[in-house]
């Protein structure tokens, strides 16, 4: 078969969690005999970046976007062509951010939509607003209020606030002032929840790898995703002999807000007695915070026993992993399903996540927290623990999982 994975940037692996696992499955797929293609939005000048074990890179020429319409509402024509000329049995669909959501209907060959967060609904892809505050579910109203001043942006108010950005406390007053809540549904806004809808509605396979957001979609009134596994693409290194030593906790994830290193430190800040943190993760531009990660390494290294490591290697991660106890993941938006805790899992790791999304369908014996107290409470009591291993759990490989697909959704 002829098979195009779909993603929102390249190389893969710097796409995060869900361009990993893109890169493996599009590796696996090959490895059983099929032609692999993974292609991504980019820029002007590039259109093939080559081939890796057995699987092609390409990008299509994409348009930095002058206004806010122009991230999801954009000339088809380059990918619906390319796609004419490659002629795909299949394409399965990770992302469309940066990329038209009018693909999903314009593709004419069987078509699979995996959800990996909420970027087709909701248009900053968490379900959390601007200022941090949980969503239950778009609106046009809503929506409208939430996105703000990026919904009547221009190439020069767009470099002007890049600029800005620079001066947080300068940005943040201008922001709060422009900001305020409006009480007329922006156009833009309703016809991307349009669009949403009818991209959700043309796949042919919607997936998701979570019951919570599968719950969360169809509650929302889209169609509900049929739950499909997602492997594990690492082996686990074996973790070091238990000691006596420091319980040793490791956040492992992006420095942005959502993702709660803020909250990680600051109850590690609290912690009576002996216990290490390392906080190891890029640092992306976050909308509205200017300045997180900055501010979070500068307090990170003023508070003793913890090591900051910025962004890790994919393949450093089973070693790091070997050498810490606890995995800290104190989100704020309802994650899906972490490839971090998958891998944590495997590794025999305890784990204290965010009680709101999926993580507890990953790791049933995890601490699950909501307030800073009882994240506090879950490593003071994992402190109290000591040094210990949990049984490691086991997950398909990448191989057992394109077989899957390859049987279940793809034919």
């Amino acid at each position: 078969m002829r098979i195009v994975q779909i993603l929102h940037g390249s190389p893969p692996a710097s796409m995060g969690g869900t361009g990993l696992y893109v890169q493996a499955l599009s590796t696996a797929l090959a490895d059983l005999g099929h032609t692999i293609a993974i292609v991504a939005p980019g820029p002007a000048a590039t259109t093939t970046l080559g081939e890796t074990d057995g699987v092609t890179l390409y990008t299509i020429p994409t348009p930095r976007p002058k206004r806010w319409r122009d991230t999801w509402d954009h000339n088809l024509l380059p990918w619906t062509d390319w796609l004419g000329e490659y002629k795909p049995d299949v394409v399965h669909i990770h992302h469309l951010s940066a990329i038209p959501l009018g693909l999903v209907a314009a593709i004419d060959c069987r078509t699979v939509l995996t959800l990996h967060d909420y970027a087709i609904p909701c248009a900053r892809g968490q379900m959390v607003t601007a200022a941090l505050k949980s969503c239950n579910g778009p609106s046009p109203l809503s929506c409208t209020q939430c996105l703000g001043p990026a919904l009547n942006s221009n190439p020069l108010k767009a470099t002007i606030g890049r600029v800005l950005q620079r001066i947080p406390p300068v940005y943040n007053a201008l922001r709060a002032r422009t900001n305020r809540p409006s009480f007329e549904p922006h156009s833009d806004v309703a016809d991307r929840l349009e669009a949403a809808q009818a991209a959700i509605e043309a796949a042919d396979v919607l997936l998701s790898p979570s019951l919570d957001l599968a719950n969360r979609v169809a509650s929302m009134g889209y169609r509900r995703p049929e739950l499909t596994d997602l492997p594990l693409l690492q082996t686990p290194a074996p973790p070091m002999a238990p000691s006596n030593g420091p319980v040793r906790f490791l956040f492992a994830s992006s420095i942005i807000p959502t993702k709660g290193p803020d909250r990680a430190l600051a109850a590690f800040a609290r912690l009576n007695g002996n216990s290490e943190l390392t906080i190891a993760g890029h640092t992306p531009h976050f909308d509205g915070h200017p300045g997180f990660g900055d501010a979070l390494k500068i307090a990170a290294e003023r508070t003793p026993n913890v090591q900051w490591l910025d962004a890790v290697p994919s393949l450093s991660v089973p070693a790091l992993m070997a050498q810490h106890d606890v995995l800290l993941l104190p989100s704020i938006w309802p994650e899906n399903s972490p490839l971090v805790v998958r891998e944590a899992t495997a590794a025999g790791m305890g784990i204290i996540a965010c009680k709101i999304g999926g993580v507890g369908e990953l790791a049933p014996n995890a601490a699950l927290i909501s307030t800073d107290a009882e994240l506090l409470q879950a490593m003071a009591s994992a402190q109290r623990m000591g040094r210990v291993r949990h049984p490691m759990k086991l997950w398909p490989n990448p191989r057992e999982h394109a077989k899957a697909l390859l049987d279940a959704r793809y034919r």
